[in-house]
C-alpha cells in the first residue's frame, strides 16, 4: 500500500507537469499568433515595409518579443523532465489543439534565411559598398528568419491556425478596401493613386497603388490574395460536388440523391445506416477525417474515443481536413453546413475587391503572373478548372465593369457615386456568384446553363479590360526596354564580385556610376538580380534553398501554390522583394503549407533527452535570446538616430540643427545623409573630418564624395580638389548640375589663386576646369547621338557650359 501511494503521488506530479507544459506551449503559441497579427498591421501602416528606417521601432518590439519566446522555450525545456507523456496527450486531445513538430522543409527555410543574414553580417565585418544599407538588410533577414519560426509555432496549434488565417484575410481586405475607398469613398491616402501622362505607363492616366504606393507590387499582392481565395472556393465547390456524387452512388447505386450539404471536413458524402461517428469524440481527439477521407462509410462502422487516442490522432493528407483548417474565413455555421448560402457568400466575399484592385493597378506583369500561376496549377489539378471558372466569373465581370467606369474618369470620382458603384458591383458579384454556385450543384442542365453564364461573364470581362488597355499592351513598351538597360548594367556590376557580392543596397549605391544611359532607376526591377548584386552566387544559393523549401511546402495545396508562384514569377521582373510584406506573404504561405502537412499526423509529446542534449538546447536557445536582444538594441539606436535626423531637418535655427545632427551621428555613425548634412553646417576643417569618417563606412557614396569635392575646391589645394571632383563625377556621371558646378568651382579656385599671386596654381586650376568642360561636352555629344529615349535625367549640353567656356578662355589668355 505504501508503494501504491508513492506511485500515485509521483503520477500526480507528472500529470500536473504535463498540464503545465501544455499550458506553456499554448501560451507561447498565442503570443506568436499575436506577433503575426502585429506584423500584418504594421505592414499596412508602414507602406508594406519598403523603407527600413520606418521599421526600426517595429523591429525593436519584434525582437524583444522573440527574446521572450526564446526565454519561454528555456522554461519549457527545463520542465520536460517532469512531464508525463500520457497527461500531455490527454490534455492536448481534450482541447483539440494538437501540436506538431516543425517540418524539415520549414527548418530548411529558416536555415536559408539565417545563411543570408550571416552573409550580410560578413559584409558588415569585412566592409561593403554601403555599411548602412548592409545593416538594414541584415535586420530585414533576421526579421524574416524569426518570422518563419514565429509563424510555425503559431500554426502548430490547430485552433490558432484559424486565427493566423484571419490575420491573412484581414490584411488582404485592409489593403484592397483602403485602396478602393481612396478612389470611390473619398479616403485620403497620400500616393495611393499614381498619375502619369504617358499612355505607355497608364492607359487611363492613373493607376491604383494603395498603401504600398507602387502599382506593380500592389497588383502582385492583390493577385496573391485573389488566387488564394479563388482556389480555396474552387476546391470547396469541387470537393462538395464530388462528395455529393459519391454519396448518391453509396445510397442508391448512382441513382439516389446524395447529401450535398455535408461538410468536407467531416467526410463529404452520405453515411450508411448504422454508422456511428460521435462529434464529441472527433473534437476531443482533434481528428477531422478518417484515413479514407471523403466518401461513404460501411454499415456498423464505429469510431470510438479510445481508438482515436490510441491511433495518435492520425489522418491522411488525402482526407477532407482542408475545409476545417485550410479554408479562409470560417465559422461554426460553415462547419455545420458547408453548402449553405451564407457559407458561399462568406467565402466569396473578398473576391470582388481583390479583382477590382488588381485591375485598377494596371500592372501587366501582375496580370501575366497571375494568369501563368493559375494555368500552371490548373494543368496539374484539372478537376479544378470548372469550379475555378465558375467561382471567378461573377467577380471578374463586376470588377471589369467597375474598372471601365473608374478608368474613364481617371480614377477621380465623387464619393457618393463612387461608393454606390462600388457597393452595387460588389453586391452583384456576390449574388451572381451565389446563383452560379447553386446552379452548378443541381442537374446537368443547370450546370450547363451555369457554365454558359460563366463563359459569358469571363468574355465580357476580358473584352472590357482589353478595350481599355489594348494600346498599352500592343504598342512598344519603353518600360520594358528600360529594364533591359537595367539588367545589362546590373550584370556588368555583378561581374565585379560574383561570389559574395558587394553588400546590401549595391544597386542603389552604384547605379549612378555604372548606368550606360541617364535613366532614373534606383531599383534594379528584379529581386533575383538584386540579391545577386548584394550577396553574389552564395546569397542566391542560400535564398534558393529557402524558395525551394517553400515551394515544396505549398506544392500539396493549390490554394497555397498559386499565390506563391505569383510572388516568385513577378519578383523576377520587379522589385517586390524590396517590400518586406511580400516576403511575409511568401513565408506565411509556406508556414501554412507546413502546418497542413503536419496537422493530425502525430501528437508531439515532450522529448526525453539526455543531459548533454538538454545543455546543447539551452545553449542554442540562450544564443537566440542574446541575438534577439542585441538586434533590438541595434534597432533602438537606429530609430533614435533617425528621429534626431528628422528633428534636425525640421529645426528653424542652424545651431539647433547642428546639435541634433551631431547627436544623430553619435547614435548611428553609419548614416551617410547625416554626415553630409552636418558637414554643410560645420567649418571647413571639422566638415572634412566628418566626411572622412562617413566615407569610411560608405566609400562609394556619391553624396559624400561630392560634398568632399565641394569643400576642397573652396580651399587652397587644387590637387586634392581635382581628385575628389573626378571621383564624385565618376560616381554620378550623368549629373549635369555636378559637371557644371565642378567646372565653375575649379574656375573660382583659379581666380582666387591669381588674386593671391599664385599664378602657377591658378593656371593649373584653370586647366583642370578646361579639361572637365571638355569631358562633359564629349559625354553630352555622345548621349545626344543616342536620342532622347531613356534620357530621363535630361543630360546634354547646356547654355551654362558655353558661358563657362568663354570665362575659361578669357582667364587663360590673360
Amino acid at each position: 500500500m505504501g508503494n501504491n501511494g508513492n506511485n500515485n503521488k509521483q503520477w500526480g506530479c507528472a500529470d500536473a507537469g504535463g498540464y503545465m507544459m501544455y499550458g506553456l506551449r499554448t501560451g507561447t503559441a498565442c503570443i506568436c499568433a499575436g506577433m503575426v497579427f502585429m506584423a500584418a498591421g504594421a505592414a499596412c501602416m508602414l507602406r508594406g515595409f519598403f523603407f527600413t528606417e520606418e521599421m526600426y521601432g517595429f523591429l525593436a518590439v519584434w525582437f524583444v518579443l522573440c527574446a521572450l519566446i526564446a526565454y519561454l522555450r528555456v522554461i519549457g525545456r527545463s520542465m520536460e523532465k517532469n512531464v508525463d507523456t500520457a497527461a500531455w496527450k490527454a490534455e492536448s486531445l481534450q482541447a483539440g489543439a494538437v501540436f506538431s513538430k516543425p517540418h524539415h522543409a520549414a527548418v530548411l527555410m529558416t536555415c536559408g534565411a539565417v545563411i543570408v543574414a550571416l552573409l550580410y553580417l560578413l559584409h558588415v565585418v569585412s566592409g561593403a559598398r554601403s555599411l548602412q544599407r548592409t545593416m538594414e538588410e541584415l535586420l530585414r533577414w533576421c526579421f524574416y528568419a524569426s518570422f518563419i519560426c514565429i509563424a510555425g509555432i503559431a500554426m502548430s496549434n490547430r485552433q490558432l491556425y484559424r486565427a493566423v488565417q484571419a490575420a491573412w484575410h484581414l490584411l488582404g481586405l485592409a489593403l484592397s478596401l483602403s485602396a478602393l475607398l481612396a478612389v470611390c469613398g473619398g479616403l485620403r491616402l497620400q500616393f495611393a493613386i499614381a498619375y502619369s501622362s504617358s499612355p505607355a505607363v497608364s492607359a487611363s492616366g492613373a493607376r491604383l497603388a494603395g498603401l504600398l504606393e507602387y502599382p506593380n507590387t500592389f497588383g502582385a499582392v492583390m493577385a496573391v490574395f485573389l488566387l488564394e481565395r479563388l482556389f480555396a472556393v474552387a476546391e470547396e465547390w469541387g470537393g462538395r460536388a464530388g462528395g455529393a456524387v459519391r454519396g448518391g452512388k453509396a445510397q442508391g447505386g448512382g441513382t439516389g440523391k446524395g447529401v450535398g450539404n455535408t461538410d468536407a471536413g467531416q467526410g463529404a458524402g452520405s453515411k450508411s445506416a448504422g454508422q456511428h461517428l460521435s462529434r464529441s469524440s472527433v473534437q476531443e481527439s482533434g481528428v477531422r477525417s478518417s484515413g479514407q477521407g471523403a466518401g461513404s462509410k460501411s454499415a456498423g462502422q464505429h469510431l470510438s474515443r479510445s481508438s482515436v487516442q490510441e491511433a495518435g490522432v492520425r489522418s491522411s493528407r488525402q482526407g477532407a481536413w482542408s475545409s476545417g483548417a485550410e479554408q479562409g474565413i470560417e465559422s461554426s455555421s460553415v462547419v455545420q453546413g458547408a453548402g449553405s448560402r451564407s457559407a458561399v457568400l462568406l467565402r466569396s466575399l473578398p473576391l470582388f475587391p481583390y479583382a477590382a484592385a488588381l485591375l485598377l493597378s494596371e500592372s501587366r506583369g501582375a496580370w501575366l503572373a497571375a494568369a501563368a500561376a493559375a494555368a500552371a496549377v490548373l494543368l496539374a489539378k484539372r478537376r479544378l478548372i470548372a469550379p475555378l471558372v465558375a467561382t471567378g466569373a461573377a467577380p471578374a465581370a463586376a470588377a471589369a465593369l467597375l474598372y471601365r467606369q473608374l478608368a474613364r474618369a481617371g480614377l477621380a470620382v465623387e464619393p457618393l457615386p463612387g461608393l454606390l458603384a462600388l457597393a452595387g458591383c460588389w453586391a452583384g458579384a456576390l449574388l451572381a456568384g451565389l446563383w452560379l454556385c447553386r446552379r452548378c450543384q443541381r442537374s446537368a442542365a443547370g450546370s450547363a446553363r451555369a457554365a454558359l453564364a460563366a463563359a459569358l461573364c469571363w468574355t465580357a470581362a476580358g473584352t472590357a479590360v482589353l478595350q481599355q488597355v489594348y494600346a498599352r499592351i500592343a504598342g512598344p513598351s519603353p518600360t520594358a526596354s528600360a529594364r533591359g538597360l537595367f539588367y545589362r548594367d546590373a550584370w556588368q556590376l555583378a561581374a565585379e564580385a560574383p561570389w559574395l557580392g558587394q553588400g546590401g543596397g549595391t544597386w542603389r549605391s552604384a547605379y549612378l556610376a555604372v548606368q550606360s544611359r541617364p535613366y532614373v532607376g534606383s531599383q534594379v526591377h528584379s529581386g533575383y538580380l538584386d540579391l545577386l548584386l548584394n550577396l553574389g552566387v552564395s546569397g542566391v544559393a542560400a535564398a534558393g534553398l529557402l524558395l525551394l523549401a517553400a515551394l515544396w511546402l505549398v506544392s500539396a495545396s493549390p490554394r497555397l501554390l498559386a499565390p506563391a508562384l505569383v510572388i516568385l514569377l513577378h519578383s523576377a521582373v520587379d522589385f517586390d522583394w524590396s517590400y518586406g510584406l511580400v516576403w511575409l506573404l511568401l513565408l506565411g504561405l509556406a508556414a501554412a503549407g507546413a502546418a497542413k502537412l503536419q496537422h493530425g499526423q502525430t501528437i508531439l509529446p515532450p522529448r526525453k533527452r539526455s543531459s548533454g542534449w538538454r545543455i546543447a538546447d539551452h545553449l542554442r536557445i540562450f544564443a537566440a535570446y542574446g541575438v534577439c536582444l542585441l538586434l533590438s538594441l541595434l534597432c533602438l539606436r537606429a530609430e533614435t538616430a533617425q528621429q534626431l535626423y528628422t528633428r534636425a531637418l525640421q529645426a528653424s535655427h542652424q545651431a539647433e540643427s547642428t546639435a541634433w545632427l551631431r547627436q544623430s551621428l553619435d547614435w548611428n555613425p553609419l548614416l551617410p545623409q547625416t554626415a553630409t548634412a552636418l558637414a554643410r553646417l560645420l567649418p571647413a576643417e571639422e566638415s572634412l573630418v566628418v566626411l572622412q569618417r562617413g566615407l569610411e563606412y560608405s566609400p562609394q557614396n556619391a553624396a559624400l564624395s561630392w560634398e568632399m569635392a565641394r569643400q576642397l575646391w573652396q580651399g587652397e589645394q587644387p590637387g586634392p580638389a581635382l581628385y575628389w571632383v573626378r571621383r564624385s563625377l565618376q560616381l554620378d556621371r550623368y549629373n549635369v548640375q555636378k559637371h557644371l558646378a565642378a567646372i565653375e568651382g575649379m574656375l573660382g579656385m583659379a581666380e582666387r589663386k591669381r588674386a593671391e599671386g599664385e599664378e602657377r596654381a591658378a593656371m593649373n586650376a584653370a586647366a583642370a576646369g578646361t579639361e572637365l568642360l571638355r569631358q562633359y561636352r564629349l559625354l553630352a555629344v555622345e548621349e545626344g547621338r543616342r536620342g532622347k529615349q531613356h534620357n530621363d535625367r535630361y543630360f546634354g549640353d547646356r547654355e551654362e557650359a558655353v558661358s563657362l567656356h568663354r570665362r575659361l578662355v578669357v582667364f587663360l589668355e590673360v
